[in-house]
């Protein structure tokens, strides 16, 4: 490996784009694509609170799709709308096929609302739209690449692992600051990679039970 690999370091709490630098810098200048995705889909996310376009964050924290009766909200002369409460929301984190996910949902009276509602006077938005209100964010095959890091991973993919994680927490509390969120429950990024990291150690100490059945020395750090 050149020379100029060896002295590329990653700083401590590394910004996404120093650690695909550093990616780089390790891969021959490269990206593979399977950490691409998943970086891309993080900083998409990472995102979505500074960029202009309309995503399912910015539309739960829209006061104008509040219902401002159940909140005690108003429209001041000046066309600024103040409520007494912020709606309630439920999150929730989740692996799936597609990757990790944090999903949103509305209350009705005390009942969490996963389906299209308009103009209920019991739901604290004037509409629900899962389609476009549900999913918050989405980091793609993240359990996948969580999986691939323990088998074959460098430091750069531990570091995205890491910086999803943040990502995810800073969306989370940006929200519970924004809105009332009355649940937060779920897997987080930090479970799973703790529970895929458990299942490493676990499978490790096989083969080295193996190593010991067959009469092998077992070199550990």
């Amino acid at each position: 490996m050149p020379g100029s690999h060896n002295k590329a370091q990653l700083p401590a709490n590394p910004t996404l784009k120093e650690i695909n630098w550093y990616k780089k810098q390790i891969n021959w200048g490269e990206l593979p694509p399977f950490y691409h995705m998943v970086a891309s889909s993080v900083s998409e996310s990472e995102g979505i609170l500074d960029h202009g376009f309309d995503n399912a964050v910015k539309r739960l924290i829209d006061p104008r799709n509040w219902n401002l009766d159940l909140l005690g909200g108003h429209v001041t002369e000046m066309g600024e709308i103040v409520c007494e409460q912020k709606p309630r929301i439920a999150l929730h984190q989740s692996f799936t096929d597609r990757g990790f996910e944090l999903w949103a949902y509305p209350y009705a009276k005390d009942v969490t609302v996963d389906q299209f509602i308009k103009d209920n006077r019991f739901m604290e938005f004037k509409v629900w739209d899962p389609h476009s209100m549900k999913n918050l964010i989405r980091f793609n095959q993240l359990h996948k690449f969580i999986g691939f890091y323990f088998e074959r991973g460098d430091k750069a993919d531990k570091a995205l692992i890491l910086h999803a994680h943040k990502v995810a927490h800073k969306i989370i509390t940006f929200l519970q600051r924004e809105l009332n969120v009355v649940k937060l429950d779920g897997v987080t990024i930090k479970d799973f990679y703790q529970l895929c990291e458990k299942d490493s150690r676990a499978c490790s100490d096989e083969i080295d039970i193996a190593k010991v059945m067959l009469g092998e020395q077992i070199n550990k750090e």
